[in-house]
C-alpha cells in the first residue's frame, strides 16, 4: 500500500470518527506538515533491517574488489585501444 493511500485511509477514518484536526491534515498544497513527516520518517526507520558489523565489512570488501576489477578492465581496454590507434595512425 502506498503512503498516499495510507494517508487517504487515515483521513477517512478520522473524518468518520469526527477526529479530523487541522494539525494532522496535509496543507492545501498537498504537503505534509513537518511534525507528521518526522513521525513517518522515524516509523519507516524502525522498519529497516540494519546490517551488523560483519555484513557491512563483507559488503565493503565486495564493493572494493568489484571496483578494482572494473578499473582493471577499463584500464586494459584503454591501453589496448590506445596502442591500436597509435600503431594504426603511426
Amino acid at each position: 500500500m502506498s503512503r498516499e493511500s495510507e494517508r487517504q485511509g487515515d483521513r477517512e477514518e478520522r473524518r468518520t470518527s469526527g477526529q479530523d484536526s487541522a494539525a494532522s491534515t496535509p496543507a492545501a498544497d498537498g504537503r505534509t506538515p513537518p511534525a507528521q513527516f518526522m513521525r513517518e520518517v522515524r516509523s519507516e526507520l524502525r522498519k529497516v533491517a540494519w546490517p551488523d558489523r560483519k555484513e557491512v565489512t563483507s559488503y565493503t570488501i565486495v564493493v572494493l574488489v568489484t571496483t578494482l576489477v572494473l578499473v582493471g578492465i577499463v584500464w586494459g581496454m584503454d591501453f589496448i585501444f590506445r596502442e591500436a590507434v597509435i600503431n594504426t595512425l603511426g
